[in-house]
C-alpha cells in the first residue's frame, strides 16, 4: 500500500476557502456588489511600525443608508514588523476627493509579528479588536491577545496614525 501524496489530500485551508467565500457572499446584498469600494491607507504605528491597509468596504443596510458609507471592511495589512488580516464594521464613513474624510469603525484583527515590532514580541500571533476614527487623518487603538503558548507578552496595545488614499 503506497503512502498518499500531499496532492491527494488538499490542505484544510484550500478546502475551507470556497466555503468561506460562499458564506461571506451570503451576507452581501446583491445590489451591493456593484458598490464595493477600495479601503486603502498608509499607517505609522505599533506593533507593525509602517504598514499599508489594502482592502475593500462592502455597503450594508437599507438603500437609504448607503450614502453614509455604512458597511463591512475586509483588509490585509502588510507592514515592516508584521502583517494582519482585518474584518470590521463601519457604521458611517464619508469620502471626499477619493479618500475617506470622516468615519468610525471597529475591526477584529489577526496579527503575525516578525523583526522588531513596537510593543510586541517577534514571531508571535495575536488576535483582538481595534477601533478607529477618521477626521482627515485616521487614528486607531486596540488590544490584542497572544494566541498559543510560549513566553512573552500576552497582551499588546495597538495604535496607529494614517492617511487614506
Amino acid at each position: 500500500m503506497s503512502k498518499p501524496s500531499p496532492s491527494d489530500h488538499p490542505s484544510r485551508s484550500r478546502r475551507l476557502a470556497p466555503l468561506l467565500l460562499l458564506a461571506s457572499a451570503a451576507f452581501v446584498p446583491a445590489r451591493a456588489h456593484a458598490q464595493v469600494e477600495p479601503a486603502l491607507n498608509a499607517e505609522l504605528g505599533g506593533p507593525q511600525i509602517v504598514s499599508a491597509n489594502l482592502g475593500i468596504r462592502v455597503p450594508a443596510g437599507p438603500e437609504s443608508w448607503r450614502g453614509y458609507g455604512r458597511g463591512f471592511v475586509f483588509q490585509v495589512q502588510p507592514g515592516v514588523a508584521g502583517a494582519s488580516l482585518n474584518v470590521g464594521w463601519m457604521p458611517f464613513a464619508f469620502a471626499a476627493q477619493g479618500t475617506q474624510a470622516i468615519g468610525v469603525g471597529i475591526k477584529g484583527r489577526l496579527l503575525r509579528t516578525w523583526g522588531s515590532p513596537w510593543g510586541a514580541d517577534p514571531d508571535r500571533t495575536y488576535a483582538g479588536l481595534e477601533a478607529a476614527a477618521v477626521i482627515g487623518v485616521k487614528a486607531s487603538v486596540g488590544v490584542l491577545w497572544k494566541i498559543g503558548s510560549g513566553s512573552g507578552r500576552t497582551t499588546v496595545v495597538t495604535w496607529g496614525v494614517g492617511i487614506g488614499f
